[in-house]
Formats: structure tokens, C-alpha cells, sequence
């Protein structure tokens, strides 16, 4: 849009082809614009049409700004300004035919032949919108990032815009419509409740019981609508902003609309916004969170009346398939002094669906894990009056199973090593990317929910005649942004004879005790592990997950570690209260890990 503007030229139609772009300006000689245009859009050649320059403009409002008056304020200019613009790839003449019809008419196609002269605005503005699809995902985006920061500030608010599109999404798959329509939909959805008030939170079961509800309902259905006239919104979302209190019986508001009447944007929002309400807001209509199968059971109960039950239906069906829906939301505390540093990351948490809380200063992270620990933690090791590893090793004492990341601008090698033995699940120096450590987090607590049945604590033995210690991990290339040299994963089940305290040991039957290594190494481990088969013993140190020495006879460094990770069927135990010696191996671990695979 920025380039159509700057430029006065709109790309409009392509050849049967596909070769050939053609776009309007009121500068047809400006070769240099079709150069640009061409080197933007990807087409091997462009072609000029002339038009004059108040109907281009004209044209950009209405396919950019979504201005559909745009030509009728140009026709009211007068009639020199409104004149049919013939577009012609011959001369350019010196005045155009009066009688503006709202065509464009071309002399002839990219392969000769005459161009129906029955293409009109409605035709071009569809070929163009529907190659303009980057920037609704722009536009979304924009919005999510807008939303996000205002649902921040609010107490049980953060993140319900999102999780409410990502649900639409999801249920919307159910219904077959194109990349518009459900982009369409994704803007409804991260606009529903912009401009209202966050309490009491309107939805369709708190206004079909609460008069109030009703009132505020008909007091504020227009406005988000409203708030983003000045960018014209598609009429799509219009009408489904403006209709998200219909009942599907036909005695919601505000036109009493019903069944298939009612906006399908509006249908699916309004379930799942409800939806999002029970399971996730204490303050919802019942008075406290629901478990999902009772949330869908309560929404169940007024399909037909409230909803549309074939939306319920998709509701289900995509509970079914994003589990992630069904959970609640996960609480991330971000323990860091400077509000600036972290407004990103809470912001691409929120988007991501997690419950963020925060922590300025050790006194106030501390009260929060006493009253209300989180599911996660990120500390910053700039924190005061205590430092990052103090309160890491008071968290460590809360739970030894809450991933907690640490955080550092420019940190010492000790600050590091010394974050690892505390048992820190990663360590990022900053700046980082945000969307790094969202990605890292979600893997630790879904890596977290899956290795231990509830109620099941680490290291436990488990119900059965042989315990067992599960890791779950995957076969893929390391993250960008990997702070350590650390392996990427794979699934393993070591069978283990007992526990005790910090020692683990066990049989590696029908195993290689490289399959323990790389599992000791995932896990960020620290300790020492010794290996006996038959009368050989060997020992390998491990530190934050990094290999730092192995011994095995008169051996050691690297020739040691890759023999005794060929080993297979040996007795093993780790203690994690062994000091790691001295690093002598120099070799990145996951490229030992990796060497020593290719020789087994």
C-alpha cells in the first residue's frame, strides 16, 4: 500500500499466463516505478495502463483504505475529474473520453487479443484483494500486539483476545471458507472487545440471565466498530462486530436476527468467547473456572437457543484436536527489574497463551512463590536485593520440576556454570528473541506434563515391577538461538533398579549407555556417572549437561567417553552430589554426542 501511494500506480490484473503484471498509473514513462513494481510483485514483466491521477488515487482508497464511497467523492469533484480513464498500451492521448462508467477497459490482452470490455471495478478489486492476503496478516498481527498490551494491564484478562482467536481459527477449519473470510474473522476476533469494559465480561449466557448484562450489551455492541471507522474496516467485520449478542433463536440483539441470519463470524466467536470465559475467568457467570468437558457441557445445554449447534459441534471437534485449549492457561513469572526489557516477552507470552505475572525486585518474587508459585519462571540475574542464582536456588527449593530459564546481559562463564549446577533448565544472554524462549517454554512444560503421571513425583518408582526414568525429548536440529551446546533429543526409557536421595542406578538392558548419556545431557545434568561391565569401570562428568571429563582404564578426554559410549548391557549410577572435575574434554558435547552415534 505504502508503494502504491508513494508511487500513484496499483497493480490490478495479470495475464492468462501468469507473466505479465499489469498495473495503473498516472506515469506510465516512469520506468524506474516499473522496475520497482516488478522487482516487489515477482513478475518477469510489468505493463503500464494510463489513467489520471485523481481516479488512481481514488482507486488506492478503495482497494487499500477500503473506502467504498472513494469514486462516488471523486464523481462529486466534477467531471474533469471523474472521467473513465481508457487504459491503452498504444499513445498516451492528450485528453480521455468523458462519461465516467466505472470500467477500466483495456485494448487488448498480453497475448493480442481484445480484452472483454465487460471488466469491471468489481472484478479488478477482487484480483486484487485476493492477491493482497500478506497484509491482512499484517493487519492481524497488528491488532494481536494491540490488544495484547491493553489485556496486559487487567487482572484474569491477559491473553483472552488470543486464546479466543486461535480458537476461532481452529473451529472456523470446520466450515470450508477461503483465506479471506477467515481472516475476516481473526480481525472480529481480536476486535470483539475493544472499547468495552472488562467487568462484568459480556457474553451470550451472562446476557440471556443478567438484565444488566442486557443493558450493557446493547450499550456497547457498536463499539468497536465505531473506534475503527477512520481505517475502514472490511464489511465482514462490521457486520460481525455489530451482531455478537444475536441469540440464535432470535430474541438476542440488537435486530433479533436468527439461525443462519446471524453473521457465521459472529456465531463462532460468540462460542468461543464463551467458552474461554468458564474455563479460564473466576469471576465468569458460575463463579469460578470450569474444567473444559464442563464448559462444553454448559454451552451444550443452550445450543439451539444461545448457539448455533453446528458451531458447537466445531467447538468439540477442536478441543479435540488443540488439547491446549482444554488446559489452563500456564502462569509464567517474569522476575526481572526493568519493566522495558520484558514488555515483548509478556507480550508474546500473553499471545501465546500463557498467564503472565511479574516480579520487579527478589522480596516480591519470593512473596509470589510462598503464595502462588508458577508454572514457570524466568529470572534475571540483574535482580536485587538478592541476584538471578539466589533466587534460583529459593525457587529450586519450592519445586524441582518448574522449568526456570535465566537471564543475563553480558554474564560471566561463572554465572553460568554456576546457574547450570543449580539445576537452571536454560541460560539466554540478552538481547535474545522473544519468540526463542516462548518456543523453549512451551517445550519444557509440555515435556514436563507428558514424562510424569499426575501425582507422580520425579524420581518415585513408579507402579509397576521396574521402575523406569522417561525422557522425552526429539531427533531435531537445535534452535537458532540454543544457548549451550547441549544435544537435541530423542525419546528414551532407561529401566532403573532404584533410587536413592540424588543417586539413580540401574541395568541399561538391550541398551547403549549412549542412549543414557545424551539423556543426562538433555536434561541439563549435573553429577557423575559411572559405568561397570564386568570388571571395567569408566566414569564420565557431566556439568549443566555438558561433558567435561571421561576416564576408563588408563584413558581419558575424548577417547574415553567414545568407548564408553559404545558400551551396551552395563550396570550404571549417576550422583548428581558429585562435584564435576575440571572440563578437559574441549569438544562441544553436542558434537561428541553426535560422533559417538555415527560409530555406534
Amino acid at each position: 500500500m505504502k508503494f502504491a501511494e508513494e508511487n500513484s500506480v496499483v497493480p490490478l490484473l495479470k495475464s492468462k499466463d501468469g507473466t505479465t503484471l499489469g498495473a495503473v498509473t498516472a506515469e506510465p514513462q516512469n520506468e524506474q516505478t516499473a522496475e520497482e513494481l516488478r522487482i516487489l510483485t515477482g513478475f518477469p514483466k510489468v505493463k503500464l495502463y494510463v489513467s489520471t491521477q485523481p481516479a488512481v488515487r481514488a482507486l488506492i482508497q478503495k482497494l487499500y483504505r477500503g473506502d467504498l464511497r472513494a469514486f462516488d467523492k471523486l464523481e462529486q469533484a466534477g467531471p474533469e475529474q471523474s472521467n473513465e480513464f481508457r487504459v491503452t498500451t498504444g499513445e498516451i492521448p492528450e485528453e480521455f473520453p468523458r462519461g465516467h462508467t466505472g470500467r477500466v477497459v483495456a485494448e487488448e490482452e498480453e497475448n493480442g487479443e481484445p480484452r472483454p470490455k465487460t471488466s469491471s471495478w468489481t472484478r479488478a478489486v477482487e484480483s486484487v484483494r485476493e492477491a493482497s492476503l500478506l497484509s491482512d496478516n499484517d493487519y492481524i498481527e497488528t491488532l494481536a500486539i494491540m490488544v495484547g498490551l491493553l489485556e496486559m494491564q487487567t487482572e484474569h484478562r491477559a491473553g483472552h483476545t488470543a486464546r479466543v482467536a486461535r480458537l476461532v481459527r481452529a473451529m472456523s477449519r470446520a466450515f470450508e471458507l477461503d483465506e479471506r473470510q477467515q481472516n475476516n474473522m481473526l480481525i472480529s476476533a481480536f476486535l470483539h472487545d475493544v472499547g468495552k469494559r472488562n467487568d462484568p465480561h459480556l457474553t451470550l449466557l451472562g446476557i440471556s440471565t443478567n438484565r444488566e448484562h442486557r443493558k450493557l450489551a446493547k450499550r456497547y455492541h457498536l463499539t468497536p466498530a465505531r473506534l475503527f471507522d477512520a481505517v475502514h474496516l472490511p464489511r465482514e467485520v462490521n457486520r460481525t462486530l455489530a451482531h455478537l449478542y444475536e441469540f440464535f433463536d432470535g430474541t438476542g440483539l440488537p435486530e433479533e436476527l436468527s439461525g443462519d441470519l446471524i453473521p457465521l463470524g459472529a456465531r463462532i466467536i460468540a462460542v468461543a468467547d464463551a467458552f474461554d470465559e468458564l474455563v479460564q475467568n473466576p469471576n465468569n457467570l458460575v463463579g469460578a473456572t470450569l474444567e473444559p468437558h464442563q464448559a462444553i457441557g454448559r454451552i451444550e445445554k443452550e445450543a439451539g437457543t444461545l448457539f448455533d449447534p453446528q458451531v458447537v459441534k466445531a467447538l468439540k471437534a477442536a478441543i479435540k484436536t488443540r488439547p491446549e485449549q482444554t488446559q489452563r492457561a500456564p502462569a509464567v513469572l517474569i522476575a526481572d527489574p526493568s519493566p522495558d526489557a520484558t514488555s515483548e516477552l509478556e507480550l508474546k507470552l500473553s499471545a501465546a497463551g500463557f498467564q503472565v505475572l511479574t516480579a520487579r525486585d527478589s522480596d516480591d518474587v519470593v512473596n509470589q512463590l510462598g503464595t502462588n508459585p508458577p508454572d514457570a519462571m524466568i529470572i534475571d540475574y540483574a535482580l536485587a536485593p538478592e541476584d538471578g542464582l539466589k533466587v534460583l536456588k529459593r525457587a529450586r527449593q519450592v519445586s524441582r520440576d518448574c522449568p526456570i530459564f535465566l537471564t543475563a546481559e553480558s554474564p560471566d562463564p561463572q554465572v553460568v556454570t554456576e546457574a547450570f549446577k543449580q539445576d537452571a533448565t536454560d541460560f539466554l544472554t540478552k538481547p535474545f528473541l522473544p519468540e526463542v524462549l516462548v518456543a523453549k517454554l512451551q517445550k519444557e512444560l509440555e515435556k514436563s506434563r507428558g514424562e510424569s503421571p499426575a501425582g507422580q513425583q520425579q524420581g518415585q518408582q513408579a507402579p509397576s515391577s521396574q521402575a523406569a526414568i522417561v525422557i522425552e525429548v526429539e531427533d531435531s536440529p537445535q534452535p537458532v538461538e540454543q544457548s549451550s551446546d547441549l544435544p537435541s533429543q530423542t525419546s528414551v526409557t532407561i529401566s532403573m533398579g532404584g533410587t536413592q536421595g540424588s543417586v539413580i542406578s540401574g541395568s541399561l538392558e538391550g541398551k547403549r549407555a549412549l542412549s543414557l548419556m545424551r539423556a543426562l545431557a538433555a536434561k541439563r545434568r549435573s553429577g557423575l556417572l559411572v559405568l561397570r561391565k564386568g570388571k571395567n569401570k569408566g566414569e564420565v562428568h557431566f556439568n549443566g549437561g555438558h561433558i567435561f571429563q571421561a576416564i576408563v582404564g588408563e584413558a581419558q578426554g575424548e577417547e574415553a567417553f567414545l568407548e564408553l559410549a559404545s558400551w551396551q548391557d552395563c550396570l550404571y549410577r549417576f550422583d548428581s552430589k558429585q562435584q564435576p572435575s575440571r572440563r578437559v574434554i574441549m569438544t562441544p558435547t553436542v558434537k561428541l554426542l553426535q560422533i559417538a552415534k555415527l560409530m555406534s
